[in-house]
């Protein structure tokens, strides 16, 4: 007679959860990808020193909203990468982690608060003071994201893409979407955060495949 082993209730539901964490950070990637795409196909209703351009205030409300349900389900993921543990609970990795946590949630605020101001002139406080914000949340997610997708990547726990993609994250927020915000251009700037979104579809997967042990 064999005995079949099973793995402890527990067990299960913190792979379960890893699991969900991984789909939250995957379909993140799949948001900002359509928010980049939808802002590009928009046809301009306002003008471009609004706060809200391309999109009416209506408009601006909606995909404010839905950004910040994008960076929540992003911040979802990374509390995945703490939990599946890439990293061996190096103490770095955590503390860069959190770090991009705290970031992601300081983005989700401020794409609420985007959404209030649409109405308001680029040159508006609110606008600036807002910009200033966006400028340190994204500082956050990208040094942060940097100093644990280094460790993760000598730890080599992971392999395939999603072994590399916080690293990505945080580069490309280095390297090109900040670039290109600082530009002002908006279809350099949409690129630019799509290429960034299109980092968390692997990291997403990575997550989740690494809770059933692959």
């Amino acid at each position: 007679m064999s005995i079949r082993e099973t793995s402890p209730p527990s067990t299960v539901a913190a792979g379960d959860t890893v699991r969900r964490l991984g789909l939250a950070c995957a379909a993140s990637g799949v948001f900002g990808v359509l928010a980049g795409a939808t802002t590009l196909a928009y046809p301009p209703a306002v003008p471009d020193d609004q706060w809200s351009y391309p999109f009416p205030v209506g408009v601006q409300w909606a995909i404010g909203v839905a950004l910040a349900v994008t960076h929540a389900l992003t911040l979802a993921g990374f509390l995945g990468v703490l939990a599946a543990d890439p990293h061996r609970r190096s103490r770095a990795a955590i503390v860069g982690l959190w770090v991009v946590v705290l970031g992601y949630a300081v983005l989700s605020i401020c794409e609420l608060i985007s959404a209030a101001i649409g109405a308001e002139a680029n040159s508006s406080s609110a606008a600036v003071n807002l910009g200033s914000a966006f400028g340190v949340a994204s500082l956050l997610t990208a040094a942060g994201s940097v100093v644990a997708g280094v460790v993760i990547v000598r730890r080599n726990v992971w392999h395939g893409l999603g072994r590399w993609m916080v690293l990505a994250s945080g580069v490309v927020m280095i390297l090109l979407v900040t670039p290109a915000i600082i530009s002002g251009d908006l279809v350099l700037r949409m690129l630019a955060l799509t290429l960034w979104s299109l980092t968390f579809i692997p990291l997403g997967r990575a997550i989740s495949t690494s809770a059933r042990g692959e």
